[in-house]
């Protein structure tokens, strides 16, 4: 179910690209958090668009590969043989 309060994208100017610890990350704002009083106060919430939409920035951004999402995807095997870059 669709919320209005729900962030469904990230924006050209809504994020960076950096490297930490020798990793390209992307950080992006905290947009999305649980209100105050709610069961999930002060978390993070990440609707499956705003998840579409990060999976294409970190693709764009060469912080993930197409082979890290279809390892992610597989259902044989453990995580282990996923190969981390």
């Amino acid at each position: 179910m669709h919320s209005p309060n729900l962030t469904e994208c990230i924006h050209e100017d809504e994020f960076a690209v950096d490297v930490i610890d020798g990793e390209k990350v992307l950080i992006t704002l905290p947009t999305m958090l649980g209100k105050q009083g709610s069961e999930w106060e002060g978390s993070p919430i990440f609707g499956r668009h705003y998840l579409m939409s990060l999976i294409r920035r970190g693709i764009e951004n060469d912080v993930l590969h197409p082979a890290d999402i279809q390892c992610a995807l597989s259902r044989d095997s453990s995580r282990q043989s996923c190969p981390i870059e």
